[in-house]
């Protein structure tokens, strides 16, 4: 195999293990929040916060040079499984 193209996938799978531990991180913080929202009994879905979120992707797609349309698909499957984990807390 071509040295360069191994040493860019290498990289590849470096910043996907990023990626995932990254993700971990987050799911660990909206789970706290899940709980929070369980104990206050809150709503499971914040409109508003999911709304001024989407603005932020937005903006942060832009500035660096990522799709849009991409960044808000992913950002959009992530709010989904937290949404739902957050229901889960809330009918325990």
């Amino acid at each position: 195999m071509n040295v360069e193209l191994a040493s860019l996938r290498k990289t590849i799978d470096e910043l996907d293990e990023q990626l995932i531990i990254l993700l971990s991180r987050r799911f660990e913080v909206t789970e706290r929040v899940g709980r929070l929202k369980a104990r206050q009994q809150w709503q499971a879905v914040d409109f508003e916060r999911e709304s001024q979120q989407e603005q932020r992707y937005l903006t942060l797609a832009t500035q660096y040079g990522v799709s849009p349309t991409l960044i808000l698909n992913i950002f959009r499957t992530v709010i989904d499984e937290v949404v739902c984990n957050h229901r889960s807390l809330i009918n325990d």
